[in-house]
């Protein structure tokens, strides 16, 4: 008698659950009584962040104003100046002693105006200086436009 129980216990459980397989299977499954119906309820209750394309947009390239191209420096320090560019507020300025920007002498990434003090600057060296424009809502994906490039010297002491 106990094995003819389990069988008929087993053959009703068999049964069910291949009901219920060949319901999920035609897009059934109880939850939500039609096709998505699930995944509908679960999207409006975690909805997915939507792009932000203005999030991507990247500024232009700064304008260099002065110092000029390879103009001589004869003090310790000099303003580097550039023209403000429209969409950005901030810049990214870097100083160095090599054209490559592998030796910073300055590294500011949140410069507010369009003038930067570049200081401590030793006699006889060539300085090469760049600007990026940046807005500050790009910075989690570190969107900034292009460098602008010049450079300037120190000629040495007499």
């Amino acid at each position: 008698m106990k094995i003819l129980v389990s069988l008929f216990a087993f053959a009703m459980t068999l049964t069910l659950a291949s009901a219920s397989l060949a319901e999920e299977a035609h897009g059934g499954g109880g939850h939500g009584g039609g096709h998505g119906g699930l995944t509908e309820k679960m999207n409006s209750l975690f909805p997915q962040p939507k792009a932000d394309p203005a999030k991507n947009e990247v500024p232009a390239k700064p304008e260099l104003v002065s110092p000029a191209y390879y103009t001589s420096i004869k003090a310790d320090k000099t303003t580097l100046t550039w023209k403000s560019v429209t969409g950005a507020d901030e810049y990214h300025v870097q100083v160095a002693t090599d054209p490559n920007f592998k030796w910073l002498v300055a590294n500011e990434y949140a410069v507010k105006g369009t003038t930067f003090e570049a200081t401590g600057l030793e006699a006889g060296k060539h300085y090469f200086w760049r600007v990026a424009a940046v807005k500050s809502t790009n910075w989690s994906t570190f969107r900034k436009s292009f460098f602008a490039m010049s450079m300037f010297e120190t000629p040495a002491a007499k």
